[in-house]
């Protein structure tokens, strides 16, 4: 009995230092991925790790570390966020989010349960809850759920000195300072005003009469993708969110590349009949279920093509070097249907086919596959007629009478 509780103990003493040594490991990684600035390893060790291990991790990082790693959980899919937030508990993530920018903050308390996001939230400073409580009542792929509530915004009365004086006294907490924005006594946006403009300008002009008045503004209800469009066609840095003419927040440039990432993520998924959900989903048996329909749907394909060779088995049989051109066939047909889907779906997404123009675009496409058709098939049959030293595989007269005997 001694024995076995002696080996017991032993077992225990070699599972302590193992586990001892992957926490080694994983800090180890963590910082090198932190200071390398590889995103793409940190996600990873977010998703993967228990949360006793996140836990000592988290401890051991200092506080610009621990922030940054926060700001990845924006970035994870739910189930992840949740297991970080049970290792970090409330306090000491509260402690973190509280050194966020308030959007990034709301998209990692969004993806808690409303309790915990909640409890988190009271045990933050005042202010910064105050900031970020709003962001989380808007979808996250809209206007409300991608701009920041962290900006700086003067009276069209001040003049570019008083103005100038108060951007240095809150510039050092406002990481997003690319305007100014330019409001009345209603706090009704009136415009913008470029730092290049008031550096340009006399410091005893208001700030009214250097903002740019014609400055496109966007919905908190605007989705995503629509205003990326904006800031590609008309190449700006930032641009602001209004609600009933009141200014609520702004959309910075970083957000929208992250944007633009998204949505080239989401339609390359849909290019392989899959979705975007896919990739956070955790479970064999989820893929398989997002996946199997649409396997199906192509096996039903394959099935029919196979009806077509079974009809013309018999001049498959007369002729058997026919069968040396059915791969080439199958793959040049797959080939030709991803060119299309890809160009299509593509010009859809980016906006360059509108809906009305799809029956035009499948058209053009119809004509374009007839006459790759008449080249290749021209190609394959100098090719076959060299392969099969000038059979009847060749000519197309010659196979008439096989047809004919059908």
């Amino acid at each position: 009995m001694s024995k076995r509780v002696h080996n017991a103990e032993a077992a225990d003493v070699v599972d302590l230092h193992v586990r001892d040594d992957r926490r080694r490991i994983l800090i180890e990684t963590t910082r090198e991925a932190l200071h390398g600035d590889d995103e793409e390893t940190l996600c990873l060790i977010l998703n993967d790790q228990h949360p006793s291990d996140l836990a000592q991790v988290f401890r051991v990082l200092d506080a610009d570390d621990q922030r940054r790693t926060v700001e990845l959980l924006g970035e994870l899919d739910r189930a992840s966020v949740i297991r970080v937030a049970d290792a970090l508990r409330d306090e000491p993530l509260s402690d973190i989010v509280d050194e966020m920018e308030p959007d990034a903050a709301a998209d990692v308390l969004a993806k808690l349960p409303h309790d915990t996001s909640e409890r988190v939230l009271g045990l933050m400073e005042e202010g910064e809850a105050d900031e970020v409580r709003p962001l989380m009542s808007h979808p996250q792929d809209t206007g409300g759920g991608i701009m920041t509530s962290g900006l700086i915004a003067v009276s069209e009365q001040v003049t570019i000195a008083e103005a100038t004086q108060h951007l240095r006294s809150t510039a050092l907490d406002n990481e997003d300072l690319l305007a100014v924005f330019v409001v009345d006594a209603d706090q009704r946006l009136i415009g913008v005003a470029s730092l290049r403009s008031m550096l340009l300008a006399s410091t005893e002009v208001t700030m009214g009469s250097i903002a740019d008045q014609e400055v496109m503004r966007v919905l908190p209800q605007m989705d995503q993708e629509e205003i990326a469009d904006l800031f590609a066609d008309y190449n700006l840095v930032v641009m602001p969110v209004v609600d009933e003419g009141g200014l609520t927040g702004q959309v910075t440039v970083d957000d929208i590349v992250d944007v633009i990432r998204d949505e080239a993520t989401e339609d390359m998924v849909r290019l392989a009949a899959t979705s975007s959900a896919e990739m956070e989903e955790r479970s064999v048996f989820g893929v398989m279920r997002r996946r199997l329909p649409w396997l199906l749907l192509c096996l039903v394909g394959t099935l029919l093509s196979g009806g077509v060779l079974e009809h013309f088995d018999r001049l498959l049989t007369a002729m058997s070097s026919l069968v040396l051109f059915v791969p080439a066939i199958m793959a040049m047909g797959g080939n030709s249907g991803i060119q299309t889907s890809t160009v299509t779906v593509r010009s859809l997404a980016t906006g360059r086919l509108r809906p009305g123009e799809v029956m035009q675009a499948l058209w053009r496409e119809l004509r374009v596959a007839m006459g790759m058709a008449c080249l290749l098939g021209l190609l394959v049959f100098a090719v076959a007629w060299v392969w099969t030293h000038g059979s009847r595989v060749g000519p197309c007269e010659s196979i008439l009478p096989p047809l004919q005997g059908l």
